[in-house]
């Protein structure tokens, strides 16, 4: 093994060929790449280019989430992004010098990265349907906990959301239009609704977003995070706002399934209102 690794690192030091489009000789590596940081969001990762024969005159960084090249992310810092959490972030260094052609590592994976935020509150919800169900139940109860697992929804602000079989501090209701003003003379057939521990999905909205949604030409799978957070937003304690100046994305607690005025579409909580998740209203 030592005398393949010396025998290696001699071929390295050699005189680049004559011909070196069909001689060119990988680089040696004598120190694997490293990441170093805290693997939890808003954290920076730093990526070490470890050892090389000869000594590298171009380096080039990519960063990886879960094996797949992250778009853009080209430098040598990585600052951990919401959709990171719960992933493995990894970085592959390309090293090349005169002679050798560009040769790739790749840093061993960090652990799972960590929400910005720890748990400060751990919620149990239960789901059930009303009314005739002609969409998936199984999907609709997985987008659900996606949507309260991302680190850009609630959870954002320290929420923790577990689903139980039965009862839990709320019910996730999917509802027939038809059904949703069983709940209460206040909730419509057109729109989703809250009433005491139910959370009410109009399945017609679930299926189809809303009018006003579908001309901005957003993704009805962004609608359903956006009805998942809104209505749970009202069981954590929040009310109907307003677009705040400066044309920006839109509260989550705004009624964008009826339009966002000079505010841009937007599924997720902003941070103000995230930080303010504390008991149910």
């Amino acid at each position: 093994m030592l005398r393949t690794v010396l025998a290696a690192v001699v071929l390295a030091l050699l005189p680049a060929p004559a011909d070196a489009r069909i001689e060119r000789l990988p680089m040696v590596n004598t120190e694997p790449p490293e990441i170093s940081g805290t693997a939890r969001q808003g954290q920076v990762l730093r990526a070490s280019p470890g050892g090389w024969l000869p000594r590298p005159q171009e380096k080039t960084f990519h960063w990886l989430r879960d094996g797949e090249r992250i778009p853009g992310a080209r430098e040598r810092r990585y600052r951990l992004r919401p959709l990171d959490v719960g992933r493995r972030i990894s970085v592959d260094v390309s090293v090349r010098a005169d002679g050798h052609e560009w040769t790739t590592l790749a840093a061993d994976p960090t652990r799972k990265v960590a929400h910005a935020v720890p748990v400060r509150r751990r919620v149990t919800y239960s789901i059930s349907t009303r009314g005739p169900i002609t969409t998936s139940v199984g999907a609709f109860r997985r987008l659900a906990q996606e949507t309260f697992d991302d680190a850009r929804g609630w959870r954002a602000g320290g929420v923790q959301f577990r689903r139980v079989a039965r009862g839990g501090d709320f019910t996730l209701v999917l509802a027939s239009a038809g059904a949703v003003p069983s709940f209460a003379a206040s909730c419509s057939s057109t729109w989703s609704c809250r009433v005491g521990r139910y959370v009410i999905i109009n399945q017609e909205r679930w299926k189809h977003a809303s009018p006003a949604w579908n001309r901005a030409r957003r993704s009805l799978r962004d609608y359903r995070h956006l009805v998942v957070n809104h209505e749970t937003g009202h069981w954590l304690g929040r009310g109907h706002v307003g677009c705040p100046p400066g044309r920006g994305p839109a509260p989550v607690m705004m009624q964008q399934s009826k339009g966002t005025g000079a505010c841009r579409f937007n599924p997720w909580p902003l941070a103000w209102e995230s930080g303010r998740a504390s008991g149910p209203g």
